[in-house]
Protein backbone atom coordinates (compact mmCIF):
# COMPACT_ATOMS: atom_id res chain seq x y z
CA UNK A 1 0.00 0.00 0.00
CA UNK A 2 1.24 3.67 -0.82
CA UNK A 3 1.90 5.94 1.50
CA UNK A 4 0.62 9.55 1.10
CA UNK A 5 1.98 13.01 1.05
CA UNK A 6 0.21 16.41 0.87
CA UNK A 7 3.05 19.37 -0.43
CA UNK A 8 1.78 22.70 1.06
CA UNK A 9 3.13 26.06 -0.66
CA UNK A 10 2.57 27.78 -3.53
CA UNK A 11 3.34 28.81 -7.22
CA UNK A 12 6.27 27.35 -8.91
CA UNK A 13 7.92 26.70 -5.82
CA UNK A 14 4.95 23.97 -4.90
CA UNK A 15 5.05 22.62 -8.86
CA UNK A 16 9.14 21.94 -8.14
CA UNK A 17 8.78 20.09 -4.91
CA UNK A 18 6.16 18.38 -6.45
CA UNK A 19 8.65 17.16 -9.11
CA UNK A 20 11.56 16.72 -6.39
CA UNK A 21 9.37 14.20 -4.59
CA UNK A 22 8.17 12.22 -7.21
CA UNK A 23 12.06 11.56 -7.90
CA UNK A 24 12.79 11.24 -4.18
CA UNK A 25 9.95 8.81 -2.80
CA UNK A 26 8.94 7.66 -6.66
CA UNK A 27 6.39 5.02 -4.72
CA UNK A 28 4.38 7.78 -2.53
CA UNK A 29 1.50 9.50 -3.48
CA UNK A 30 1.46 13.39 -3.80
CA UNK A 31 -1.35 15.73 -3.41
CA UNK A 32 -0.29 19.58 -3.76
CA UNK A 33 -2.31 22.06 -1.81
CA UNK A 34 -2.13 26.21 -2.75
CA UNK A 35 -2.22 27.90 0.24
CA UNK A 36 -2.29 31.39 -0.86
CA UNK A 37 -1.67 34.40 1.33
CA UNK A 38 -4.09 37.78 1.68
CA UNK A 39 -3.08 41.50 1.22
CA UNK A 40 -2.41 41.22 5.12
CA UNK A 41 -0.34 37.91 4.71
CA UNK A 42 -2.78 35.45 6.34
CA UNK A 43 -2.31 32.23 5.14
CA UNK A 44 -5.67 30.41 3.51
CA UNK A 45 -5.84 28.11 6.18
CA UNK A 46 -8.69 26.77 5.38
CA UNK A 47 -7.23 24.69 1.94
CA UNK A 48 -5.68 22.51 3.83
CA UNK A 49 -7.32 19.25 3.72
CA UNK A 50 -8.41 17.03 6.82
CA UNK A 51 -4.74 15.18 7.05
CA UNK A 52 -4.95 11.59 8.57
CA UNK A 53 -3.41 8.81 8.58
CA UNK A 54 -0.48 6.71 9.87
CA UNK A 55 1.43 6.38 6.43
CA UNK A 56 0.78 10.61 6.13
CA UNK A 57 3.32 12.96 5.81
CA UNK A 58 3.75 16.28 4.41
CA UNK A 59 6.42 18.66 3.42
CA UNK A 60 6.05 22.72 3.19
CA UNK A 61 7.36 24.11 -0.35
CA UNK A 62 7.37 27.56 0.81
CA UNK A 63 10.44 30.39 -0.09
CA UNK A 64 12.43 32.34 2.73
CA UNK A 65 9.44 35.51 3.16
CA UNK A 66 10.14 37.29 6.78
CA UNK A 67 13.42 35.16 7.61
CA UNK A 68 11.38 32.08 7.08
CA UNK A 69 8.95 32.58 9.33
CA UNK A 70 6.39 31.96 7.49
CA UNK A 71 7.50 28.56 6.20
CA UNK A 72 7.82 28.12 10.01
CA UNK A 73 4.62 28.74 10.57
CA UNK A 74 3.02 26.91 7.81
CA UNK A 75 5.27 23.95 9.55
CA UNK A 76 3.63 24.38 13.24
CA UNK A 77 0.24 23.93 11.31
CA UNK A 78 0.72 20.63 10.67
CA UNK A 79 3.15 19.97 13.29
CA UNK A 80 -0.15 20.90 15.72
CA UNK A 81 -2.08 18.20 13.44
CA UNK A 82 0.16 15.64 14.39
CA UNK A 83 1.81 15.25 10.73
CA UNK A 84 5.03 14.14 10.49
CA UNK A 85 7.55 16.08 7.95
CA UNK A 86 10.48 13.92 6.92
CA UNK A 87 13.14 16.12 4.78
CA UNK A 88 13.06 16.01 1.04
CA UNK A 89 16.73 15.02 0.03
CA UNK A 90 16.96 15.68 -3.67
CA UNK A 91 18.30 13.46 -5.90
CA UNK A 92 22.18 13.70 -6.61
CA UNK A 93 22.47 15.24 -2.95
CA UNK A 94 25.23 13.96 -1.03
CA UNK A 95 24.83 13.51 2.94
CA UNK A 96 27.15 12.38 5.04
CA UNK A 97 26.10 8.99 7.15
CA UNK A 98 27.17 11.15 10.32
CA UNK A 99 25.00 14.01 9.69
CA UNK A 100 21.43 14.74 10.85
CA UNK A 101 19.14 16.62 8.76
CA UNK A 102 15.79 17.74 10.97
CA UNK A 103 12.36 17.80 9.88
CA UNK A 104 10.69 19.71 6.84
CA UNK A 105 14.47 20.64 5.95
CA UNK A 106 15.43 20.30 1.81
CA UNK A 107 18.72 19.77 0.53
CA UNK A 108 18.97 20.10 -2.69
CA UNK A 109 20.26 18.55 -6.10
CA UNK A 110 24.18 18.20 -6.34
CA UNK A 111 24.14 20.02 -2.40
CA UNK A 112 27.43 18.08 -0.16
CA UNK A 113 26.43 17.82 3.60
CA UNK A 114 29.83 16.74 5.02
CA UNK A 115 30.15 14.42 8.09
CA UNK A 116 29.09 15.55 11.46
CA UNK A 117 26.78 18.31 10.36
CA UNK A 118 23.61 18.95 12.10
CA UNK A 119 20.71 20.50 9.81
CA UNK A 120 18.25 21.64 12.16
CA UNK A 121 14.64 21.28 11.21
CA UNK A 122 12.60 23.69 8.86
CA UNK A 123 16.09 24.51 7.26
CA UNK A 124 16.66 25.06 3.07
CA UNK A 125 19.94 23.41 1.49
CA UNK A 126 19.85 24.60 -1.75
CA UNK A 127 21.03 23.25 -5.00
CA UNK A 128 25.00 22.55 -5.04
CA UNK A 129 25.73 24.04 -1.60
CA UNK A 130 28.78 22.88 0.47
CA UNK A 131 28.92 22.12 4.02
CA UNK A 132 32.28 20.98 5.25
CA UNK A 133 32.52 18.62 7.77
CA UNK A 134 30.47 19.74 11.70
CA UNK A 135 28.88 22.46 10.33
CA UNK A 136 25.85 23.70 12.30
CA UNK A 137 22.77 25.00 10.62
CA UNK A 138 19.83 26.54 12.58
CA UNK A 139 16.37 26.14 12.42
CA UNK A 140 14.64 27.43 9.86
CA UNK A 141 17.35 29.26 7.87
CA UNK A 142 18.07 29.59 4.27
CA UNK A 143 21.10 29.13 2.57
CA UNK A 144 21.00 29.75 -1.14
CA UNK A 145 22.08 27.23 -4.22
CA UNK A 146 25.90 27.59 -4.55
CA UNK A 147 26.59 28.91 -0.63
CA UNK A 148 29.76 27.29 0.76
CA UNK A 149 30.09 27.16 4.66
CA UNK A 150 33.48 25.71 5.95
CA UNK A 151 34.40 23.03 8.66
CA UNK A 152 32.34 23.63 12.06
CA UNK A 153 31.27 27.11 11.05
CA UNK A 154 27.85 27.65 12.60
CA UNK A 155 24.70 29.55 11.52
CA UNK A 156 21.95 31.13 13.55
CA UNK A 157 17.99 29.84 13.13
CA UNK A 158 16.01 32.46 10.70
CA UNK A 159 19.53 33.01 8.96
CA UNK A 160 19.50 33.53 5.24
CA UNK A 161 22.35 33.30 2.80
CA UNK A 162 22.41 33.95 -0.90
CA UNK A 163 23.97 33.18 -3.75
CA UNK A 164 27.87 33.12 -3.91
CA UNK A 165 28.25 33.47 -0.37
CA UNK A 166 31.14 31.83 1.13
CA UNK A 167 31.64 31.20 5.39
CA UNK A 168 34.85 30.59 6.49
CA UNK A 169 35.62 27.48 8.72
CA UNK A 170 34.64 27.96 12.05
CA UNK A 171 32.67 31.27 11.45
CA UNK A 172 29.87 32.26 13.47
CA UNK A 173 27.02 33.49 11.60
CA UNK A 174 24.25 34.92 14.26
CA UNK A 175 20.73 34.60 14.52
CA UNK A 176 18.41 36.25 11.91
CA UNK A 177 21.29 37.61 10.18
CA UNK A 178 21.23 38.26 6.07
CA UNK A 179 23.91 37.77 4.24
CA UNK A 180 23.19 38.35 0.43
CA UNK A 181 26.13 40.18 -1.04
CA UNK A 182 28.90 37.42 -2.82
CA UNK A 183 32.17 37.55 -0.91
CA UNK A 184 34.15 35.46 1.33
CA UNK A 185 33.48 36.01 5.21
CA UNK A 186 35.94 35.38 7.59
CA UNK A 187 34.85 37.18 10.34
CA UNK A 188 31.83 36.39 12.83
CA UNK A 189 28.48 37.89 12.37
CA UNK A 190 26.66 39.10 15.06
CA UNK A 191 22.88 38.23 15.52
CA UNK A 192 19.91 40.57 13.82
CA UNK A 193 22.82 41.95 10.83
CA UNK A 194 22.04 42.04 7.13
CA UNK A 195 23.91 42.39 4.72
CA UNK A 196 22.36 43.61 1.81
CA UNK A 197 23.07 44.41 -1.80
CA UNK A 198 21.33 47.62 -2.10
CA UNK A 199 22.71 48.81 0.89
CA UNK A 200 26.74 50.08 0.84
CA UNK A 201 27.68 48.85 4.85
CA UNK A 202 25.18 46.19 6.92
CA UNK A 203 22.58 47.33 9.02
CA UNK A 204 22.01 45.47 12.68
CA UNK A 205 18.52 45.96 13.72
CA UNK A 206 18.16 45.24 17.28
CA UNK A 207 15.46 42.52 18.20
CA UNK A 208 15.49 42.07 14.69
Amino acid sequence: MSSEKYLIGSGALLQWALAAWAEAAPDTVLHPVDVGQDQDYRFDLGALPALAGADTTAFVAWGPQFLNFRRLELMGELKSRGIKLPPLICRGATVAPTAKVGENCMVGAGAIVGAHCDIAYNAWIGTAAVLEHGAKIGASSWIDAGVFIGAQAVIGSHATLGRRVDIAAGVRVGKRCTVDVPGCYRSDIAVGTHHLATLRTPVVIIDG
